[in-house]
């Protein structure tokens, strides 16, 4: 099987890692450590609260500075994958998902925790079932899971009302989705000013219908599976034929098209809660996502933390990944960022945190009967990697791409470069 990897890093002693800018470590020297951290987002907006999370962390461990550092989610791998080949690695980064965080873990790009977390007494079954494992790898743990969440439809109810139109329910369909979404999309003169949905992800839709890019362990592809054909088709008609969606030139370079109450509906997870309340110049509410034909299914989403292998401060690293992946920092994440602790000691707090919205019970659901974990094996960034442009060439208004051929296709080649069935 093809590897997507560079050189392994090993674990060494360097010398002014740009990690600590020349500075000693706390307690050994003159000055304060700074641990650089990476993560993903769309700038300081987006992460004002990871930022005051930090600065909690910061206060309680008097010497140590966290640098927090961004990039676009859709960069995230790539970007890290350089730094750590350029000997330029943070000390702690998110990762994008378990898939991820495998692929890592296979590079040398991560430190095991196994002793760390045997000395500091924490035990996986403080965390919520399957938490533990987005953080695993070949038997040793790799990293350790700050959240675990998933996406839900989030909605304009001015919108609603203003169309007469009544709020989405739980139980609702892909045809109630397409209903709701025709009756708030708003044509004058020949140009849409709101429509009806935003930010749609492929990876949703195939799951709701029983869809899947991959089987769990990667031994097979499916996304060329009837079940997958028929949601990217759904998709598809939703920007290109129902027209409640937006095309790509319609919404390139406006951001969230929610949020600019442009859109009545959206694809959203708790992340999003804080900035709909505070900026968001409208009423809003949540649902679950609509039902295609394996009901109303989302994904069931983590955040791996790890401690990059180059780290100068593995000491510091890990009082900073122990605060947000087991202390304090569970205790009051789901207050300022609405993520959801993956402790257990901390499943109240989240319904309890100042953004929630009225529905909030909803996500509750969400998380207890209707999340599907997601395939997870260390070739999956790079197989995955391929399947982005080609939705990219269905969506695209100037081509005429038969989604069951262009899927298909790209199976047949994700097959024989990954030696998968």
């Amino acid at each position: 099987m093809k590897r997507w990897m560079y050189t392994p890093v090993v674990l060494v002693s360097l010398l002014a890692l740009t990690a600590c800018g020349g500075e000693e470590s706390a307690g050994g020297g003159s000055g304060d450590v700074t641990l650089r951290m990476l993560v993903w987002g769309n700038g300081p907006a987006e992460l004002k609260g990871e930022r005051e999370i930090l600065d909690v962390f910061e206060e309680k461990n008097p010497g140590i500075k966290v640098e927090l550092s961004h990039v676009p989610w859709d960069n995230f791998n790539e970007r890290l994958t350089t730094m750590s080949a350029g000997r330029n690695q943070p000390d702690v980064f998110w990762m994008i998902d378990a898939a991820a965080m495998t692929s890592y873990a296979s590079q040398g790009m991560l430190m095991e925790l196994d002793g760390f977390i045997e000395e500091s007494g924490i035990k996986e079954d403080e965390y919520l079932p399957g938490a533990w494992d987005i953080g695993a790898w070949e038997g040793v743990q790799y990293a350790l899971p700050r959240d675990l969440t998933s996406h839900h439809i989030v909605f304009n109810k001015d919108m609603f009302d203003e169309a007469g139109h009544p709020y989405p329910e739980a139980g609702w369909t892909w045809d109630d989705f397409l209903e709701a979404a025709k009756a708030t999309t708003i044509e004058e003169d020949g140009k849409i000013v709101q429509f009806g949905i935003a930010g749609l992800i492929w990876e949703e839709m195939i799951v709701q219908n029983g869809g899947a890019s991959f089987n769990i362990d990667g031994s097979k592809v499916e996304i060329d599976s009837p079940e997958t054909i028929e949601a990217i088709e759904f998709m598809h008609d939703l920007v290109d034929v129902h027209r409640v969606a937006p095309l790509a030139t319609e919404s390139e370079g406006l951001g969230d098209l929610f949020l600019a109450n442009r859109a009545a509906m959206a694809f959203a997870g708790p992340w999003h809660w804080r900035q709909y309340e505070e900026d968001g110049e409208f009423e809003w509410d949540i649902v679950e996502v609509p039902a295609g034909k394996a009901g109303n299914k989302s994904q069931l989403l983590g955040l791996p933390i790890g401690i990059g292998s180059q780290t100068d401060h593995p000491e510091e690293a890990w009082k900073l990944l122990e605060f947000l992946t087991h202390g304090e920092g569970q205790s009051i994440q789901a207050n300022i960022v609405g993520a959801n602790p993956s402790v257990t000691r901390e499943t109240h707090t989240f319904a309890e945190g100042q953004w929630v919205p009225e529905n909030v019970e909803a996500f509750q659901t969400i998380m207890e009967e209707n999340t599907v974990v997601q395939s997870m094996f260390p070739d999956k960034p790079a197989a995955a990697s391929n399947i982005q442009p080609v939705i990219d060439q269905i969506m695209d208004e100037n081509r005429d791409v038969d989604v069951a051929d262009a899927l298909g296709e790209l199976a047949d080649s994700l097959r024989a470069e990954f030696d998968m069935d």
